[in-house]
């Protein structure tokens, strides 16, 4: 069995990345990596290397295209403009991606965005990631739609990605598998080196809210309802990178509550689950995102938009249900209740949990059945 994953951008600090990272490190034959050129951002290969291990072979740096077929931020006239450079340098670049597939003789091509999708084609076996909910006012749908109907495979995150793609799509061959998680060296990590870092006390109640700092994430959102609450023992991190306009907005409209604490980009963030007692998402509709089952398996509590039915829609969420707490989409004082009686319980019965096995297991087996690859998959 050899595969080859092909990324839409090189870092493994957010989302896609980081969530592909516990497959890649844990599959058992050899795969090579295709990711996306930048202008802009220097990729270390070594790195990417020393993350992902010893089944690593190649890796390919190539234009790719990245249709943004998702909701998504707005961006800046500058990012604009690179976004659509790189999608023309992804043209010249149709041949190469070609021969490194048609050379690689893979078993299968895993594609782990959705933004990908055009790359899809009859001449190799393609699994795509949906881990974006589609915008179905999306200007190019219907090429999506046919491009999805030829993957030999979808796995979709969760419901929320799955059901507006397959009221659209017919396409049979999919499987709903979350993503892998392993938080069992959280509970290794030191408790009170960690609250020193972030300049926190034992006697605080830490909220976290970690990723992309942007309007499509709900920063202002949860800014303004965290605000608004009493206890003066709370403190709230944002952890991601708010080094643009936006994230300096956040910061301006902030100056005056000392109880929350920008952290920046950060690579590693283990630390910050091992002080956090809740975390904390702030997107308009019902959305869990890694960073919420990370919280789940560390053994953190979580504050996210939706109502008990969702539950259902979620992994673990029997085992862990008492540790879930909603509030109503885009509704501050619902979110700003929540907050106020979370301030004074502070999260303890923590069990650090890791999914990888049993996460492995459904994968091989779902690329095992799409494929029809008679190799053994260990």
């Amino acid at each position: 069995m050899k595969a080859l994953f092909i990324l839409h951008e090189g870092f493994f600090i957010y989302g896609a990345n980081r969530s592909i990272a516990g497959v890649l490190q844990n599959i058992e034959y050899d795969y090579d990596l295709m990711i996306c050129k930048s202008f802009t951002a220097k990729i270390d290969e070594g790195e990417i290397r020393r993350l992902l291990g010893r089944h690593l072979c190649k890796i390919f740096f190539v234009w790719m295209p990245r249709y943004r077929c998702q909701y998504f931020d707005r961006v800046s006239l500058f990012k604009e403009c690179s976004h659509i450079v790189n999608n023309i340098m992804s043209l010249f670049s149709i041949g190469l991606r070609r021969s490194i597939i048609k050379k690689g003789r893979y078993d299968y091509v895993h594609l782990n965005s959705l933004v990908l999708y055009p790359i899809i084609d009859r001449k190799a076996k393609y699994i795509i990631h949906a881990r974006e909910v589609i915008n179905t006012n999306y200007r190019r749908i219907d090429k999506f739609v046919k491009k999805m109907e030829a993957a030999d495979g979808i796995i979709y995150i969760d419901e929320a990605t799955r059901i507006p793609i397959e009221a659209i799509v017919r396409n049979g061959r999919s499987i709903v598998l979350n993503n892998p998680f392993d938080m069992t060296n959280i509970e290794k990590i030191d408790y009170e080196h960690s609250l020193e870092r972030y300049g926190l006390s034992k006697q605080n109640t830490v909220f976290a809210m970690l990723g992309q700092v942007g309007d499509n994430k709900g920063s202002k959102f949860v800014l303004r309802a965290f605000m608004k609450h009493k206890n003066p023992q709370s403190r709230l991190l944002i952890v991601g990178n708010n080094q643009h306009t936006y994230g300096h907005e956040c910061e301006k409209m902030t100056q005056n509550d000392a109880r929350i604490i920008y952290c920046g980009e950060m690579k590693e963030t283990g630390s910050i689950y091992r002080v956090s007692d809740y975390i904390i998402r702030g997107e308009p509709q019902f959305c869990i995102g890694r960073t919420i089952y990370e919280g789940l398996y560390s053994g953190t509590g979580v504050i996210i938009p939706g109502d008990t039915a969702d539950l259902a829609k979620m992994q673990d969420s029997e085992q862990l249900r008492e540790k879930i707490h909603f509030f109503k989409p885009q509704d501050e004082e619902s979110l700003t209740t929540v907050i106020q009686e979370c301030s004074y319980s502070k999260q303890g019965n923590r069990k650090c949990r890791s999914n990888i096995e049993s996460y492995m297991e459904q994968y091989n087996k779902f690329i095992h059945k799409v494929t029809g690859c008679e190799k053994e998959i260990v």
